[in-house]
């Protein structure tokens, strides 16, 4: 019972992953970027969006991230879901930085979203490499 009291966050990103997520850029992509635009608006609702280094180093992510999804919608099948995959990989390491800060964003958002965007970036690399 412990496990499920910490690792609350953890369990709902597997269980909407079970559910079943399209392997597909549109909607993949269009996540990504709501993912990332999370951490710059949740920032500045809580108080940590100081300095200009701060707000510098979450508009440079939220731009990187932005970009890759743009750009996986505008190439073959294929190299789009690598590189959309590339994002969410990326963007988990941004999710456990974020956890290990406990800045920006809520402890349990970072680990809920690192937990989902690293089982959405294996569902979109499944169909490429089958």
């Amino acid at each position: 019972m412990e496990l499920i009291k910490k690792r609350w966050p953890s369990l709902v990103a597997l269980a909407i992953a079970a559910e079943g997520l399209p392997a597909s850029a549109d909607p993949m992509s269009l996540i990504l970027i709501l993912a990332a635009l999370v951490y710059p608006i949740s920032g500045a609702i809580r108080g940590h969006l100081r300095g200009v280094r701060t707000i510098l180093i979450q508009a440079i992510a939220l731009a990187f991230f932005g970009v890759i999804a743009l750009v996986s919608l505008y190439v073959d099948r294929d190299t789009g879901l690598i590189l959309l995959a590339a994002g969410y990989l990326g963007h988990t390491v941004w999710d456990f930085f974020h956890h290990r800060t406990d800045t920006i964003v809520p402890r349990w958002y970072a680990e809920f979203c690192a937990v989902l965007d690293f089982l959405i970036a294996m569902m979109l690399l499944a169909p490429v490499l089958s």
